[in-house]
């Protein structure tokens, strides 16, 4: 696989007056031209906060402490203010699960449209006003007109998230990040979304970085996934071997808890994990195969397949 966008062992901290909280401690994963990519884990296992790396999103407090992000062999990490705005919103556009809070209340859905638009091309206002239409068009909206005109809270949740993926791709980006694009949305409009997605990335031969908690809507959508559990990922591969062949313990556990009609289902094993040890698998509290080798040293990535790596002590056992 040609990597387009590649993330090599990041560290990412927040740091508050109790002092420093390594939310990220040593992420990395590749995704290549027109791949449809997933992360996925439980909340606070760093998927946002690795995502938004990428486009340096962090807020004020927060800080990369380590690592590359590649984009087309470029480290973005070494890229200035004015080169990262090229980057920012054209090359890498970014959804984000809360539409109302990311669009700015006291504009119309146009104006901010327009604005985006000409900040990255040469168009002059007519002709970006009659792209927003197009756009607005493009990702399903019957009164693109009506949209356009439109407050943020005058519309619906659904037609907000259509609004932000047509905001997304008004610069025609190699790749968008779609941080939990559905999560607000009920179960119809939510398949609408992964529809859309869908479509736009074929259309458009665009990679697509899917952040979600749900398994469910990664086998709908992703080719490859990437598995995160305390600021690590513990396990990537293809969807295939991801669910037919899991070989972390943490995965084990997320496929388990899923809920299926006429089967049992298994609890995720919740445990106190103030006493986890930073430097040891962010897994060890709560696995069940945990042993004197885990309690040791923090493991290291094996690959179980070509493309299908693992971060566990476990290598010999049959999963």
């Amino acid at each position: 696989m040609e990597k387009l966008l590649e993330v090599k062992d990041l560290k990412v901290s927040f740091f508050t007056d109790l002092g420093e909280t390594q939310a990220v401690k040593g992420a990395g994963f590749a995704i290549g031209e027109g791949d449809f990519f997933g992360i996925v884990g439980e909340s606070g296992s760093g998927k946002s906060v690795t995502t938004k790396s990428i486009l340096r999103l962090g807020p004020s407090n927060c800080k990369i402490m380590g690592g590359e992000i590649l984009f087309r062999g470029e480290d973005i990490l070494k890229k200035n203010e004015a080169e990262l705005r090229e980057i920012r919103g054209g090359e890498i556009a970014m959804i984000f699960q809360d539409s109302l809070s990311a669009l700015n209340p006291v504009y119309t859905v146009g104006n901010k449209m327009v604005e985006l638009i000409r900040r990255h091309t040469n168009m002059n206002k007519k002709e970006a006003k009659a792209r927003v239409l197009e756009l607005l068009t493009a990702v399903g909206i019957t009164d693109p007109e009506k949209a356009m005109n439109s407050y943020p809270h005058e519309l619906s949740g659904g037609m907000r998230q259509r609004v932000m993926i047509a905001m997304a791709m008004s610069s025609d980006p190699k790749i968008l990040i779609a941080d939990e694009p559905t999560t607000a949305l009920d179960v119809t409009i939510q398949a609408q979304i992964l529809h859309l997605l869908l479509e736009l990335q074929k259309k458009n031969n665009m990679s697509i970085i899917l952040i979600t908690h749900d398994l469910g809507v990664v086998a709908q959508t992703c080719k490859r996934v990437a598995v995160m559990c305390g600021g690590y990922v513990v396990e990537e591969g293809t969807v295939e071997e991801i669910f037919l062949h899991p070989g972390h313990p943490y995965t084990q556990a997320l496929i388990a808890s899923m809920p299926r009609v006429g089967g049992t289902f298994e609890q995720f094993l919740e445990r106190d994990l103030s006493d986890g040890n930073g430097d040891l698998c962010p897994f060890l509290n709560r696995c069940k195969y945990a042993d004197k080798t885990c309690e040791a040293c923090l493991p290291k990535y094996y690959e179980a397949s070509e493309g299908h790596r693992i971060f566990c002590h476990r290598r010999e056992e049959k999963r």
